[in-house]
């Protein structure tokens, strides 16, 4: 799983990736990061499939079929200096996507950063966080969320006391691998994320491939 800089990224060392920002990383054997990336990759695969089969590629469709309310807000999605660009609310009664054009006009024109000669339209990065936020709503409603389907972790041993958690991580990489085969994306739509961040200031180019290199080695080794 050798990763060269100007290789997009494949999916697992994406994966893992979204796997590190678990905030119970730390707690996950080594010998078993591949599981928590793998599992999750396989389940959003198999839907994304599924799914593409039954409807086509066409997400507002979907939505509209299952009884999802979707909400264009032309604000930016912010909460303090955390910035969002979608979000879905979820009850018995009621199931909303909300999707902040601004916000996603903004990745639109920094997605082509890491996939030279691959630009994006408004609704190609719209369809991704729709799609994204549609794996979630497939989980509240008929699969049961993805982390809850995995293996728990120790997440706290005191003497005798053990208190065991999920990875909750895993249902954001179940939902890019959704995201990514249903819409024939060329890899998983996390990639954008790190694209907004090299072309925001926040991280350079070159720091992005060098932990793409220390991604695939961790997880050769895990």
């Amino acid at each position: 799983m050798k990763t060269a800089a100007n290789t997009v990224p494949d999916d697992r060392v994406l994966g893992y990736a979204e796997l590190k920002n678990d905030l119970l990383f730390h707690r996950i054997p080594q010998g078993k990061r591949r599981y928590y990336v793998e599992r999750p990759l396989a389940i959003g695969k198999e839907q994304a499939l599924a799914f593409k089969a039954r409807y086509g590629t066409d997400v507002g469709a979907i939505c509209r079929d299952r009884g999802i309310r979707v909400n264009l807000n032309e604000r930016k999605g912010t909460i303090g200096q955390i910035r969002f660009r979608a979000q879905i609310e979820l009850s018995d009664k009621e199931r909303i996507i909300t999707l902040y054009r601004s916000s996603m006009e903004e990745l639109r024109q920094c997605a082509g950063v890491l996939l030279p000669g691959r630009s994006f339209s408004l609704k190609e990065v719209t369809d991704i966080h729709l799609a994204h936020e549609l794996f979630h709503d497939l989980e509240f409603t008929e699969l049961g969320y993805t982390n809850k389907r995995l293996d728990d972790i120790s997440s706290l041993s005191l003497g005798p006391l053990r208190i065991r958690a999920s990875v909750t991580r895993t249902s954001e990489i179940a939902a890019h691998a959704f995201s990514r085969y249903l819409l024939d994306l060329p890899c998983l739509p996390n990639l954008l994320d790190y694209a907004y961040m090299i072309h925001s200031g926040t991280l350079t180019a070159a720091e992005f491939w060098r932990q793409t290199y220390v991604w695939a080695k961790e997880l050769e080794n895990g």
